[in-house]
């Protein structure tokens, strides 16, 4: 289960980055 948040979170968090990276 915490590797599953863990998975989920860092999924996120790299969208976000490669949003922001395109927006750029």
């Amino acid at each position: 289960m915490i590797s599953q948040l863990l998975n989920m979170s860092r999924s996120t968090l790299w969208g976000k980055i490669k949003k922001y990276r395109l927006e750029c």
